[in-house]
């Protein structure tokens, strides 16, 4: 496991984190409190949540039934496990009992493929955002579509559909509102992204409408980054990293990203979340893991 130094902007292995994890493949992680919770896969087609505890330094691991997870979020004393494959049926895991049950699907048309684009909480409910294929008399891309769970009612209600088309994107919370980024604006039938860098969008909960984020200070790049309320994330393997750069209020002039060249330099499977981690585990106080 390792850490981005944003002081040094490198990577550095957390040497604390030993012995390390045992899974073939990774595809996401969520942190809560001390734990970070990585879902993968080891062999025989057999998958399994790792849980790693910060303050004991070990690994331990659960296998499930949940099949291939490519998005968890924790809400309350619940994980919630949801695939990119729609007709999977979602679960979620109670922390307490240490049981996984299932809840409610998203309704899906039956002429239409849906592919996850982001998925993240905002006010105790959970928002995934489903980039959309329509099938008339052939395949057409439409634009994604936010869905949002409310886990007292146990269930989905469709909300907006966004300017833009979205695929591969990352959904995530700036000041209490959402925004998606990253990703691209086309797709084919088995959900692997292509075609152009799409735009930035926030998402107005109380006019349940979507528009699209001016990129006024961001200059072309390579490293997924962009402009949000006067900050400048970067889009890393779908994780929404906040640099810390922030840009002051009527700046002319376009930010420079160029010191940042090393933080997209990782395997394009690793999975990518915040940890908190002891202080004496690495030089600053928290490492962007």
């Amino acid at each position: 496991m390792q850490y981005f130094d944003v002081e040094g902007k490198t990577w550095k292995s957390l040497a604390s984190t030993t012995p390390s994890i045992d899974a073939a493949n990774c595809y996401c992680a969520a942190s809560a409190g001390n734990n970070m919770y990585v879902s993968g896969f080891r062999e025989k087609s057999l998958y399994y949540i790792y849980r790693y505890d910060t303050e004991g330094n070990v690994w331990d691991n659960q296998l499930h039934s949940c099949g291939k997870i490519n998005n968890l979020c924790i809400v309350d004393d619940y994980m919630y496990a949801i695939s990119s494959d729609c007709n999977q049926v979602p679960q979620r895991y109670n922390f307490s009992k240490c049981q996984w049950q299932t809840f409610a699907k998203v309704s899906i048309p039956s002429n239409s493929l849906f592919f996850c684009s982001g998925e993240t909480v905002l006010n105790s409910k959970v928002y995934v955002l489903y980039g959309t294929l329509l099938y008339t008399s052939f395949w057409a891309l439409q634009n994604a579509v936010l869905h949002c769970f409310d886990p007292v009612k146990n269930e989905w209600e469709e909300k907006a559909k966004t300017c833009k088309r979205h695929y591969g994107s990352s959904l995530f919370v700036v000041n209490n509102r959402l925004y998606v980024a990253g990703g691209y604006d086309s797709s084919d039938t088995s959900g692997c992204a292509c075609g152009n860098s799409t735009a930035v969008e926030v998402y107005d909960e109380e006019n349940n409408t979507w528009s699209v984020v001016e990129q006024k200070h961001i200059p072309p790049n390579n490293l997924g980054a962009v402009e949000i309320e006067g900050r400048v994330y970067f889009i890393i393997n779908k994780f929404a990293l906040d640099s810390g750069i922030r840009i002051p209020p009527g700046e002319l002039y376009p930010v420079h990203l160029g010191e940042w060249e090393n933080l997209a330099k990782i395997a394009p499977n690793a999975v990518l979340c915040y940890l908190p981690v002891k202080r004496e585990s690495l030089k600053t106080e928290r490492g962007k893991l």
